[in-house]
Parts: C-alpha cells; sequence; structure tokens
C-alpha cells in the first residue's frame, strides 16, 4: 500500500479584461421579416400505423380511431399493438 501528496503551485495573476459594450441595436417595422411556410407536403400523423417484423411500414390509417378500427378490423385484429403515442397506435403484423 501506498500514498502520495501533491500540492499545486500558480503563479499565474488571474485579471479582468473590461469590454466595451455596444447599444443595444433598436429593430425598427420595417426590418421584421414575414415568413411564409407552405405546409402542403407535410403529412399528419396516422392514427394507425401496422409495421412488419422488419419495422417496416405496411399501412398508414388517417381519422377517427373507432371507425379506423370498425372499418378495418381483420387487418387490425391480425396485428399485435406494440405502442401508442399520443392519439397513434403501431401494431405489429
Amino acid at each position: 500500500m501506498w500514498s502520495a501528496k501533491a500540492v499545486a503551485k500558480v503563479d499565474t495573476i488571474n485579471r479582468v479584461i473590461p469590454i466595451e459594450l455596444n447599444e443595444a441595436h433598436e429593430v425598427s417595422k420595417n426590418e421584421v421579416l414575414l415568413l411564409e411556410i407552405d405546409l402542403s407536403e407535410v403529412k399528419i400523423q396516422p392514427t394507425i400505423t401496422l409495421i412488419n417484423k422488419y419495422g417496416e411500414v405496411v399501412a398508414e390509417f388517417y381519422g377517427d380511431k373507432s371507425a379506423l378500427k370498425n372499418k378495418f378490423k381483420d387487418s387490425i385484429r391480425k396485428g399485435q399493438l406494440i405502442t401508442s403515442f399520443g392519439n397513434s397506435e403501431f401494431y405489429l403484423l
């Protein structure tokens, strides 16, 4: 068993360097940009998603969950519920 004792020596002096602050830049109404974003290609999240054992999406269903379960009950019944997140459910086929 051994032990060691170390002592740190600091030979530097810390000093504060003053920084000049510029006056805050005032934003005029002319500088405000209006952005238009086209969300037409953004896909809404499916309500029910069926995936295979490789994690590939087999089917996506959009709309009211209870109506979808009635309309596609055979397909959904074949799957096993993996997880649900918010209004979405994921089934493994």
